[in-house]
């Protein structure tokens, strides 16, 4: 008999999330909230007189009430009566439930069963919304690959909405095993590689078999047949035979032979196959008839190329039990004891080097169109301690820091210098929508750490080696127009090869050294009747069409111009790891970046008092939430726009004592959304058509924001998980002073 207690306890959480709902809604949304209700009960009255539905007479007597309330004009007033009307329904409902609950419970012990009736109108009842949380909960996405869906104010959808903000904010994100391959710097392995490549050969092999029939027992239940081709000798395993008709013939299990035909079917995620084999049998008066036996095993479907309309016939058939769960224990502990017989049977002195060839090789990338995300633990699996010993010391300090030729540091040579460094989460220069970890040094842009290095945590402080690689180009500009440079490659080959050039002026002359009609000349650049190196061909173009146009030749050309080695695209960096510190970030100051926008004078007033009012509930909600300071950034499109807005700003300043009220400035979306370190940090603001761009980047970062709309006067939400506790206020004020 099916136990009801879940679907009762889940029918009593749900209702008391909707009473929590009739009374947290805000103002605006209570009318359309009351008639979405009425609308309801009108449905479940018309089952109920259908005969479809059996509801007491005092719950009746309840919903007609409400039910009448359909489209009607009401005032404030009568709408929070009926709501307070449907919350005493809904805690009848309740009284109900738990008096089924309590049944159901004593089920073990008494021969009582709950009122399915009671259970059902219930349920009819609540039905108007669902709650998001209550299906969503056992879901195992929620809070592994993402926050858990919630879409209420119960007290239970504000703590999800908090857990989500904290989650998206703290999420681990998976990263390339390569990142983690240098765990072993100083230790020499290569003698151990070619038994640690057979160790983890066994290892994986051990594991994927006990994961095949784990996910085996999960989607194939019970016994299956295997049955074999009489021409190919191929075999086909057949699942789920209990869960098909002819499981209850007992003249099936007795078959030696059978003939069969795939089908496709639906998956599901009960029985996620997707085809299943019917088998012809026999009746009792000698009729053919064909029934399904069971689905074809995923393991079939990987080794054969299956569908639909395949046939065979007179296979001969096998049965085998179940996978139980004993014969899954039976590999865990074969894997064990593997692990632990190579641990046994390796010395000592040997541990750390077999343990680094190992881990070395299982985090290499394996083929070219290999992701780079999997588990690598076969090292820490074997030898647990040797692995936790490397952690006494951070051992992932060389790094390659790439696009530094676009960035503040473009045309500054490191050569091994020592300097402070920072890491900071910002916007991807390759992809927008993502983020990357910045490298800083004083505050400016260096670049973004490599996918296949090491990545420290963003907030994290360091000393580290700073090394530019060795250029092999030089950009020489002319010192008549500076705009006319060319690009001199292939210097590392020539006379000049160690020489770093840093503006240093020279007389170039251009030799040709190769002639053919057909091919861009090649052509050497000499200082002093010394090679430099081949000019560029691009710049060779270049240099030709200008020369053209006044008559000359490039062979013998000289000119004055200034050297400069061109811009290197990397540099690699090495930390002090005894130099890794954590930066205390400020707990206690909460950010608020605002943004304003020209608006029609009609709707000016309206829109300033309502950004006024959206600042002062900032500061207002940096109170509640206890911070020390509340900052804001300005970003906007043209700074000139905020003079209301940082007269509101001065103005909180000097009213509020509780709270130093910060305004830091003026700063690019990019640079401001990396002073945004609180999960309760927010963006606010005008939309238009001039800041619609803005809001969608912003949205896409994750960022919480809240957009006032002057010309319906609404609000455009993202990322916010708890709307009405940020700017809704402000609305309301709004409304209260119009």
């Amino acid at each position: 008999m099916e136990n009801k207690i879940g679907i009762i306890a889940n029918e009593i959480q749900k209702n008391i999330a909707l009473q929590c709902e009739n009374c947290e809604i805000s103002k605006a949304e209570k009318l359309n909230y009351m008639m979405r209700i009425s609308a309801h009960f009108n449905y479940v009255l018309k089952r109920h007189e259908q005969g479809k539905l059996q509801i007491p007479s005092e719950i009746i007597q309840q919903l007609y009430p409400i039910a009448s309330l359909l489209n009607r004009n009401l005032e404030y007033s009568q709408i929070e009566s009926n709501l307070y009307s449907v919350k005493k329904l809904l805690k009848d409902c309740v009284a109900e439930l738990g008096n089924e609950l309590q049944i159901a419970t004593d089920g073990c012990k008494s021969a009582l069963r709950p009122n399915d009736s009671v259970i059902r109108y219930c349920q009819a009842i609540t039905s108007y919304k669902e709650v998001e949380w209550l299906a969503d909960k056992k879901n195992t996405d929620a809070f592994i690959n993402r926050g858990m869906k919630t879409n209420g104010h119960s007290p239970i959808d504000l703590m999800i909405q908090q857990t989500n903000q904290i989650f998206e904010q703290n999420q681990l994100i998976p990263r390339p095993i390569e990142q983690f391959r240098n765990l072993y710097p100083q230790i020499e392995f290569d003698s151990f590689t070619e038994q640690a490549q057979q160790i983890k050969n066994d290892y994986n092999s051990n594991v994927k078999n006990r994961i095949e029939l784990e996910e085996r027992q999960k989607n194939d239940e019970g016994p299956y047949l295997r049955i074999t081709s009489p021409n190919s000798g191929k075999q086909l395993e057949i699942s789920n035979l209990i869960k098909f008709n002819a499981a209850t013939n007992p003249n099936f299990w007795k078959a030696s032979e059978l003939s069969i035909k795939l089908f496709s079917r639906e998956p599901n995620s009960k029985m996620p196959h997707p085809l299943f084999a019917q088998a012809r049998f026999k009746t009792s008066s000698g009729k053919e008839v064909d029934i399904p036996i069971g689905t074809i095993s995923m393991k079939s479907m990987r080794e054969h190329n299956l569908k639909p309309g395949i046939t065979l016939e007179r296979g001969k058939i096998e049965f085998f039990c179940g996978i139980s769960n004993s014969v899954i224990d039976v590999l865990k502990q074969q894997t064990l004891e593997y692990v632990e017989s190579v641990r046994d049977s390796t010395p000592e002195k040997e541990k750390l080097q077999l343990a680094a060839a190992i881990h070395d090789i299982s985090h290499t990338e394996e083929n070219k169109n290999y992701s780079g995300l999997k588990k690598a633990g076969v090292a820490f699996a074997i030898f647990p301690l040797v692995v936790i010993g490397q952690l006494d010391q951070l051992q992932f300090t060389q790094m390659r820091v790439l696009g530094t030729q676009f960035n503040q540091f473009a045309d500054t040579y490191f050569a091994g210098e020592k300097i402070p460094i920072k890491f900071e989460n910002g916007i991807n220069p390759r992809d927008p929508t993502k983020t990357a970890r910045w490298v800083m040094v004083d505050g400016k842009k260096l670049g973004t750490i490599d996918a296949t290095s090491p990545h420290l945590l963003a907030g994290y402080e360091a000393v580290a080696t700073i090394t530019s690689p060795i250029t092999t180009s030089v950009i020489v500009s002319s010192l008549k127009n500076p705009d006319n440079k060319l690009q001199i490659d292939n210097v590392d080959k020539y006379a000049f090869e160690s020489r770093q050039w840093q503006g240093e002026q020279a007389n170039i002359t251009l030799v040709v050294g190769q002639i053919n009609p057909r091919k861009t000349p090649t052509v050497f650049a000499k200082i002093d009747n010394q090679v430099l190196g081949v000019v560029n061909k691009k710049s060779v173009d270049f240099l030709q069409e200008k020369l053209t146009d006044v008559g000359k030749s490039i062979q013998g050309f000289t000119f004055y111009g200034t050297l400069k080695n061109a811009r290197a695209s990397y540099a690699d960096i090495v930390i002090d790891p005894n130099s890794v510190k954590f930066a205390k970030s400020n707990k206690n100051v909460c950010t608020v970046l605002f943004f304003e926008t020209p608006v029609d004078s009609a709707l000016q007033q309206k829109t300033e008092q309502v950004m006024s009012n959206m600042l002062k509930r900032a500061v207002e909600r940096a109170v509640e939430l206890g911070y020390e300071t509340v900052q804001f950034v300005d970003i906007s499109t043209n700074p000139d726009n905020s003079l209301v807005s940082l007269g509101t700003i001065e103005t909180l300043a000097a009213e509020h004592k509780n709270i130093n009220v910060d305004f830091i400035g003026s700063a690019s979306v990019e640079d401001a959304i990396g002073l945004m370190k609180q999960p309760s940090d927010i963006v606010i603001g005008i939309k238009s058509a001039q800041t619609i761009e803005m809001i969608d980047f912003l949205a896409s970062q994750g960022i919480a924001i809240a957009a006032y709309i002057p010309q319906s006067e609404g609000f455009d939400r993202r990322n916010l998980s708890m709307p009405k506790k940020t700017v809704e206020v402000a609305k309301s004020n709004a409304r209260e002073e119009r």
